[in-house]
């Protein structure tokens, strides 16, 4: 037993004395102990770049790291050395973040365009703005409490602009079953909506 925690105490010494490329190296080997040492060395700025971002909100910042750090995972063996790893990783860390705030741009196109169906465009006087704010947050909130499957399906058909037959090959899902989660999505959506108070 000994024997094996002094290996393992080794082999943590030799990850942490690596070079960032040579992590990088082992992450296309798919060792995720070097993606583990990559993220305490280079975490933190990560973190730092993104919430220094416009269109960024806080609640957003871990996730987003986190998924750099995946995308950095599986990018790894594509790692030419034109720059240093440290550039490379905030490289992956604007586009993981470029990426959201297109997301959240389109989601926040169709809260608009909701809204202007259901309560007409520019029907609001300035009296009404607070009868809009509601909806809108009714809206958000109606979107964020889909079923996960359903939320799913819609986000990448509706919101991600996707065709059917891409998101069927991205879930492993028969095509049909992706238009009936999303003809599901849209009831459930259009029926929490018709409940929002409406003047």
């Amino acid at each position: 037993m000994t024997g094996k925690l002094l290996l393992l105490q080794r082999a943590r010494q030799a990850v942490r004395e690596a070079s960032d490329e040579d992590l990088l190296t082992a992450c296309a080997r798919g060792e995720a102990v070097a993606l583990e040492e990559l993220f305490h060395r280079h975490g933190d700025r990560v973190y730092r770049v993104l919430a220094r971002s416009r269109g960024v909100d806080a609640k957003d910042l871990d996730d987003l790291v986190q998924s750099t750090f995946i995308e950095v995972f599986r990018s790894a063996p594509g790692y030419a050395g034109r720059a240093a790893v440290s550039t490379w990783l905030l490289g992956i860390a604007v586009n993981v973040m470029r990426h959201h705030v297109r997301g959240e741009s389109r989601r926040r196109s169709l809260v608009a365009a909701a809204t202007d169906v259901l309560i007409g465009p520019g029907s609001c006087p300035p009296d009404e703005d607070a009868v809009r704010s509601q909806f809108l947050a009714r809206l958000e909130r109606s979107l964020a409490a889909l079923p996960g499957d359903l939320s799913l399906v819609f986000t990448l058909c509706e919101i991600e602009g996707l065709r059917g037959v891409d998101v069927a090959r991205a879930l492993g899902v028969p095509e049909g079953t992706v238009w009936r989660r999303l003809h599901d999505a849209r009831l459930r959506l259009r029926a929490a909506l018709e409940e929002a108070p409406r003047q």
